[in-house]
């Protein structure tokens, strides 16, 4: 969309969004959340598009909220990397290259990386049973190009390992961190970026260091297949 185009869509309301009239403190900080995730969600599922402008009048009408709420929530969004802001110029959702997203791989890996080494010793069976489960499905959709369904199942994949990994910090700094470093992932012909057939077999090889509980392995796999440079 051309820089300055605004969107014009119907007010959205897949969450009921308190009056502000008789909010108290508690429920002003619930509304500032609910307007984040609707901002949040509408941007990773391209109902809003990379580059589009946002203009806080449109927002305000779509959203059925005041303008303090949709700025705390674009400043929080422009914090994670889903929206570029500059002052007296332009908001609109942030744009990624190619490189943006090779660099984002790289953080990712060394993020998700760090957890799956900690996740991996705490799997339970059914938590293995299902990494293979879902890495079988992902390497099916590389091979038939089929990028929403990769996506959709890569992040709840290394999630897992998130959670697992028992580390509050950690889990912390992937709640942060990594909504914005998925957005600059999802850039056109991704997969042009990567060897499709080592990135199967490397889902392969972390499938079966789940199973194993083969933590080490588990992130050796885990670092190639998000791009990270081979040691010497």
């Amino acid at each position: 969309m051309p820089e300055g185009q605004h969107f014009s869509r119907p007010v959205w309301r897949t969450v009921p969004v308190p009056s502000e009239a008789t909010t108290s403190s508690a429920e002003r900080h619930l509304l500032r959340d609910v307007v984040l995730e609707r901002l949040r969600d509408a941007i990773m599922d391209g109902t809003l598009q990379p580059g589009e402008s946002l203009n806080d009048k449109e927002l305000q009408a779509w959203l059925g909220v005041s303008r303090t709420p949709i700025r705390d929530a674009i400043n929080e969004l422009t914090r994670r990397g889903l929206i570029e802001m500059e002052p007296n110029r332009y908001t609109r959702v942030a744009s990624p290259t190619q490189a943006d997203a090779l660099d984002a791989m790289h953080t990712l890996g060394t993020i998700y990386g760090g957890a799956v080494r900690l996740g991996a010793l705490h799997l339970s069976d059914e938590d293995a049973a299902l990494i293979q489960k879902q890495i079988a499905e992902m390497i099916a959709a590389m091979g038939a190009q089929d990028i929403e369904t990769l996506r959709s199942l890569v992040f709840p994949t290394f999630d897992l390992f998130v959670r697992r990994s028992q580390s509050p910090l950690l889990i912390k700094l992937a709640a942060d961190t990594v909504d914005g470093l998925a957005f600059r992932v999802r850039v056109e012909r991704v997969l042009e970026l990567v060897d499709v057939e080592q990135v199967a077999a490397d889902f392969r090889a972390l499938g079966e260091a789940a199973v194993a509980r083969d933590a080490i392995a588990a992130e050796l796999a885990t670092e190639r297949i998000f791009q990270l440079p081979e040691t010497a």
